[in-house]
């Protein structure tokens, strides 16, 4: 338990925490290019599975920590940042429930079916989930993260603990919506006068911690 605890402590240091982040977002990037070129996309779905549903224990660490997806969008943010390129912000039409959640159910469920042809003679052969790249290269980050992502679908549900989550500190805060403004997934509202994370939005990217300049945002 002192171990655990000790642990924690440590990833509570932001340079320490985003250097693993990027060591473990670095890994799970070639994992999915390895499986995917080996076509054992079943085995890399069922893992990817089952750290959605470890979040109903920790919340999103799967998010933050082992998602291709996030370290896709990651990586390319830092490129378009370089070179002041601005992504289109996703239709309102596509934030009405009626449109993403049929669309990111129906990703489920090929996840699932894809997940069983390893015991039962299911044949999905195109790799669907890479409709999530051209949809993180042109659209805003929210769009795949916080409404069409399948994993994101389980990851909505409430969890136990949502272990590194950040959370903003209202007594340093000075309300002047940088994080807010810089958040990929709009995780960040306006309530009450007071800047709040909604933590089922919250992917653990930690660039509002990154940009606060009064050190309000904490882990």
């Amino acid at each position: 338990m002192k171990i655990f605890i000790f642990k924690l402590q440590i990833m509570k240091n932001m340079n320490v925490r985003r250097a693993i982040q990027t060591f473990t977002l670095a890994i799970s990037i070639v994992a999915f290019v390895v499986f995917i070129k080996n076509k054992k996309e079943a085995i890399l779905l069922l893992w990817m599975l089952s750290f959605s549903f470890a979040s109903l224990l920790v919340g999103r660490i799967f998010c933050g920590y082992f998602c291709p997806f996030h370290a896709f969008d990651k990586g390319l943010g830092y490129i378009y940042n370089k070179v002041n390129f601005k992504k289109i912000k996703t239709p309102n039409l596509l934030k009405k429930e009626f449109i993403y959640y049929p669309v990111s159910i129906m990703l489920l469920l090929l996840v699932v079916l894809k997940i069983f042809s390893i015991i039962m003679p299911i044949k999905i052969k195109l790799p669907f989930l890479i409709i999530a790249f051209p949809i993180l290269v042109f659209f805003t980050s929210d769009l795949w993260h916080n409404y069409l992502c399948p994993f994101g679908l389980v990851m909505k549900l409430p969890s136990l603990r949502r272990v590194l989550m950040p959370k903003i500190d209202n007594n340093t805060c000075t309300n002047c919506n940088i994080c807010k403004n810089i958040c990929p997934t709009e995780a960040i509202e306006l309530n009450n006068k007071r800047l709040q994370i909604v933590d089922s939005r919250c992917i653990l990217c930690y660039e509002c911690e990154k940009i606060c300049k009064f050190d309000s945002v904490k882990i």
